[in-house]
């Protein structure tokens, strides 16, 4: 397929530079910043960067690369230019939402995924090999599954499946998870910093892996109303 990235996020051209590893061509990129076009230089020397209405027209896997607030809107405003169609494919990235945001990319016939990469990325050639070992959750259509599926497993990732109803939790859960285990850790770093206790990342990193792990082992408890309004 033909592949075109719109968006500054750093995941786009390391997704593009999979996707191209596993025989597609990528035909374009649409970016803005300066730190993105240093990126797509760097991981996509050959490929034009171009406006996003050529881009989208020109692609038939079109990647949505944008902030988790934007998704919607880019989408909206693309089909509002008809550029899409049957022949397309339309993924967004966000882990807040499902493949609805992309409903007007759907109505004119595309293909709508929403995949959501769970590793960091830094818009670097180092992140294909961590993608090698990732998950990524996608949520579309029944009908286009073994599509989904298929894209996820020529990056080398893993796909997890979610349903159109279980993406609020999903996006609950990944919130708390990210920010609360983020402020912990911060937190203790903070207490050995503060008694002048040198490199205490490396102090604290086995322990946090290690309740991590101890947690992830522990049977699920229901969760208790009381708890929860708190």
């Amino acid at each position: 397929m033909k592949v075109g990235i719109i968006g500054d996020e750093p995941a786009g051209p390391v997704l593009a530079k999979a996707w191209a590893g596993a025989g597609h061509e990528v035909i374009g990129v649409h970016v803005e910043s300066l730190a993105a076009i240093e990126r797509v230089e760097a991981l996509l020397p050959d490929i034009p960067i171009a406006p996003m209405a050529a881009v989208a027209e020109d692609a038939e896997l079109l990647v949505l690369a944008v902030p988790n607030d934007d998704a919607e809107l880019t989408c909206a405003g693309l089909a509002d230019l008809g550029l899409f169609g049957p022949r397309k494919i339309v993924v967004h990235l966000s882990p807040h939402r499902g493949y609805g945001i992309l409903g007007d990319a759907a109505r004119h016939g595309a293909i709508p995924i929403a995949m959501h990469p769970l590793m960091h990325f830094t818009g670097t050639s180092m992140d294909l090999a961590v993608m090698q070992n990732a998950t990524m959750v996608v949520t579309t259509p029944d009908t286009y599954r073994p599509i989904a599926q298929a894209l996820v497993i020529e990056l080398g990732a893993e796909p997890f499946e979610l349903s159109e109803h279980q993406r609020g939790a999903y996006a609950e859960a990944f919130e708390v998870a990210s920010g609360f285990s983020s402020l912990v850790v911060q937190q203790a770093m903070g207490i050995l910093a503060e008694a002048e206790v040198m490199e205490p990342a490396k102090l604290i990193a086995p322990v946090v892996r290690s309740a991590v792990d101890d947690a992830l082992a522990k049977p699920v408890m229901p969760i208790d109303p009381e708890d929860a309004a708190k």
